[in-house]
């Protein structure tokens, strides 16, 4: 769902050297109303001068750690397997559990001497009250609408069929729902996926979109906004960077989030 996640994290927590540094776990994972668990574990990369090829970036991979998923009445592992929809290609998940709106799910994690841990609830899904694509020269935008519910945050994913392998986070598409009106209509843009050959703002014309529209936690909302901020500031020299995303992984770094999402078709003409 994620692909640039565990890149831009990775290099986030770790210091901007060419010495030698300790190591963190990073945990990208999440779990949605009426879906499977799906966590990627990595640790993290230290920025350097140069570039890391595709072997580098694989041998930070956790590959054997234990993960094990509880949702307060009954406790289930987490196999490790290849999946080539996401990057790294290497997630943990189960059949045996889904994720179910106003439960709350607890992610155990072991590996080596390292263990961490982190709490998330799925909160309820909401719906669209509008979702129309917007044309324009280069291709189209899409048009959604909702009514923002107080203490609640949002984000949009999209994917393109036959193109995307997953859902990806849409730019500036998070919404703080006390900071909007109650008819609050907005422009998304297509997902950004930093394994793409490069980055644009517009889908094609002749796209089947599937649009996610997920509620999430504070600590979910802080830490894609964390990211983001990253992604475009860090390019800024007048608004540096330098902060780590907000995590809730205890004994490592990222996000363990529970989404609730409604899910949208969208052909652009």
């Amino acid at each position: 769902m994620r692909k640039f996640l565990l890149i831009v994290l990775s290099a986030l927590v770790a210091a901007c050297t060419v010495e030698k540094i300790d190591e963190h776990l990073v945990v990208d994972g999440w779990i949605e109303d009426g879906g499977y668990p799906v966590v990627i574990l990595t640790s993290s990369v230290a920025v350097v001068e140069g570039t890391l090829d595709y072997e580098q970036l694989s041998d930070h991979v956790l590959r054997w750690a234990t993960v094990t998923l509880s949702d307060g009445e009954q406790t289930v592992p987490l196999t490790g397997m290849m999946d080539d929809r996401y990057f790294p290609p290497y997630i943990y998940t189960t059949y045996s559990m889904k994720g179910q709106a106003g439960k709350s799910y607890t992610l155990n994690i072991k590996y080596g001497k390292t263990e961490a841990s982190a709490v998330t609830t799925v909160p309820a899904p909401q719906t669209l009250t509008k979702i129309e694509p917007l044309e324009s020269k280069d291709g189209a935008l899409i048009t959604v609408g909702f009514t923002p519910q107080d203490g609640s945050y949002y984000g949009f994913f999209t994917k393109r069929e036959g193109k995307d392998s997953t859902y990806l986070m849409s730019t500036y598409s998070l919404v703080e729902g006390d900071a909007v009106p109650a008819d609050y209509e907005s422009t998304i843009f297509r997902g950004f996926d930093v394994m793409g050959p490069g980055f644009a703002w517009n889908f094609e014309h002749g796209d089947h979109v599937s649009v996610r529209f997920s509620t999430m936690d504070a600590v979910s909302y802080s830490y894609w906004k964390g990211l983001f901020d990253e992604w475009v500031f860090s390019r800024n020299p007048f608004f540096p960077v330098r902060a780590t995303p907000l995590s809730n992984i205890v004994g490592g770094y990222g996000c363990w989030a529970g989404y609730g999402s409604t899910f949208y078709e969208v052909d652009i003409p």
